[in-house]
Parts: structure tokens; C-alpha cells; sequence
């Protein structure tokens, strides 16, 4: 507890919506830790059981570690970790967000794809499209609900509000980008951080962590049943460059339902601006021994992603 006392006297200057809390190393120590247990033992359990497995990954890796961290810093959790109701008001507007996005994510995801293909690259199949009912709601519940859930309380209720007292902004960039870099995959880096600043937006604006976990939840499940029906139709997984321009229109459509989702929700929200004056994107003393750590975790896990892809050292793509 000394360290945090340090920690939040040298920050006593700048602080912001979310009081209490660890400061940034310690958050980054504490993230680290997380980060080595979901590479470890995530991918274990895993390739015993995919859904089994992601379900003691989320639950295990993702959440115990964010409740204990919360509890030991004695963190009143509605105001921290804004656990209060949802405002109806805010769904039609978290669910216009949600589809706009996702579309959003998957050009921007196919466009990479498409890129790479030029040089070589195979695509990569992550995740088995489900086949039957029983496995297309497995993968809804594991994908859908409980990742939903246990991200959005490690990374917005627990990492984010730990950044808030840097400012609004640094604290959803910084957030954003080590929950891109947690899902440790180069082909969704920008989609992924994408999705956590949107999140974290959602969160901030609405004031409430059910907003974020109803978005995960809703993206993830757009997610699933894509697969289900990619499954069903046999449709194929990676996309001819020549196709993209076919895309184009619901790219742009996406783009506008973007932008109108993100209009109406600093309209009904209370909570603006976002940026106060100098403040900056980034908190003080991001760039550190423990964020190098966590970029050389990634950048492994990329390569041998790549590795696959282009067929280094023999590896096939899936």
C-alpha cells in the first residue's frame, strides 16, 4: 500500500473523473502478470477444450485477477468501476454503434487480409466456423457472454478508471491499445483497438459498465453468428482483392452509422468534453520497461501468426 500512497501523491495534481486506484506501474506490473497467465495457461486449457477452455480463460486469467485487484485497493465500485444501471435511453443508440462498428472492423480486417494475400499470405482460420445449433450457441455463450463480461470488467472497469487521473482521453487510448495488444493477433490489432476505444467511449458516456459489456456482448454475437452462417453456406474465408470494391458501399454505410451512433451518444450523454487542455492521448510515463515487455509478447505471438500465414520455417496456412 506504500507504493500506491507514493504513487497517488505524485499524481494528486492531475486527477480525474474516477478517483482511487493504482497508479500506472502498478498497473502495468499487474497487466504484465495477466498477460503472461493468458498466454501460459489460456492457451493450455484451450487446446484441452476450445469452449471449456475459454471459459476457465475468462473467468480464471481474466476476471478473478480484476476483482482482486479491485478489492485490494478497497475501490468503491460504482463510483470507480461505474457498476450502475444502464440507461435505457443509451441501447438503440449502443446498438446502432454496435453494427456499424463491426462492419466497420470487418472492412478494415478484409481490406489487411486482402493486402497481404497480394504478397503471399494465406488467411488464417482462428476459429472453426460452428456447424451445428448446439455449437453455435456454445460459441455464443463463451464468446459472446462471458467474454463480454470478464474483459470489460479487467480493461474498463478496472485498467481504464486506474488511467483516469492522467486525463479522459489518455486513459481510453492507453486502455484501448493494451487490450489490442492482449488479444496478441497482428491481423486484428487495429479492429481490436478500434473496438476497446469505442468501448471505453460507450463506458465513459454513459456512465455505466453494463454499456460497454452490452456493446462486447452484441459485437461478439454479430461475430458468432457470422461464423454460424459461414459455416452453413460454405461461404469462403478469405475475400479476392478484386471484391473490394463490391464492399464498398457498406463500408460507407458503416462509416455514417458510425458517426451517427457517436453523434447521439455525446448528445444523450451528460459527460463532455472528453479532452481537457493539455492533457495530451497518452499518460505520463506510458513508455516503459513493463510496456516493452508487453509489445515483445505480442510482436512473438505476430510472427508466429505471420509465420503461419506466409509459410515460414515449412508452417502452412490453416
Amino acid at each position: 500500500m506504500e507504493n500506491y500512497n507514493r504513487e497517488t501523491e505524485q499524481d494528486s495534481s492531475n486527477i480525474g473523473l474516477s478517483p482511487g486506484g493504482p497508479g500506472l506501474k502498478s498497473i502495468m506490473k499487474f497487466y504484465i502478470v495477466v498477460f503472461v497467465l493468458l498466454i501460459i495457461f489460456g492457451s493450455i486449457f484451450q487446446a484441452a477444450h476450445f469452449e471449456i477452455g475459454m471459459i476457465l480463460t475468462q473467468v480464471l486469467v481474466i476476471l478473478l485477477p480484476a476483482i482482486w485487484l479491485l478489492r485490494r485497493y478497497n475501490i468503491n465500485l460504482a463510483v470507480f468501476a461505474r457498476l450502475k444501471p444502464l440507461q435505457l435511453k443509451f441501447l438503440p443508440t449502443i446498438i446502432l454503434l454496435t453494427i456499424s462498428m463491426w462492419l466497420l472492423n470487418m472492412g478494415i480486417a478484409v481490406m489487411l487480409v486482402s493486402g497481404l494475400m497480394e504478397f503471399g499470405f494465406e488467411p488464417i482460420v482462428v476459429l472453426e466456423p460452428p456447424q451445428t445449433i448446439q455449437e453455435y450457441l456454445g460459441y455464443v455463450i463463451v464468446l459472446s457472454i462471458f467474454a463480454g463480461i470478464c474483459e470489460e470488467v479487467l480493461f474498463r472497469g478496472a485498467i481504464m478508471p486506474s488511467l483516469e487521473k492522467y486525463g479522459l482521453v489518455p486513459a481510453i487510448v492507453f486502455s484501448s491499445l493494451l487490450f489490442a495488444l492482449f488479444h496478441v493477433s497482428f491481423l486484428n490489432l487495429i479492429s481490436t483497438f478500434i473496438l476497446g476505444m469505442v468501448m471505453a467511449v460507450i463506458v465513459i458516456k454513459t456512465g455505466s459498465i453494463w454499456g460497454g459489456i452490452v456493446y462486447h456482448m452484441l459485437n461478439n454475437f454479430i461475430a458468432a453468428t457470422y461464423l454460424y452462417f459461414v459455416g452453413q453456406q460454405e461461404i469462403a474465408a478469405d475475400v479476392e482483392p478484386g471484391s473490394l470494391l463490391e464492399l464498398l458501399p457498406i463500408f460507407i454505410l458503416a462509416l455514417i452509422g458510425s458517426y451517427i451512433g457517436l453523434r447521439l451518444l455525446n448528445r444523450q450523454s451528460d459527460v463532455k468534453p472528453l479532452l481537457q487542455r493539455g492533457e495530451g492521448f497518452l499518460p505520463r510515463g506510458w513508455f516503459s520497461f513493463a510496456f516493452i515487455v508487453a509489445i515483445i509478447m505480442f510482436s512473438v505471438m505476430a510472427i508466429f501468426e505471420l509465420a503461419i500465414g506466409f509459410g515460414w520455417f515449412g508452417l502452412d496456412g490453416i
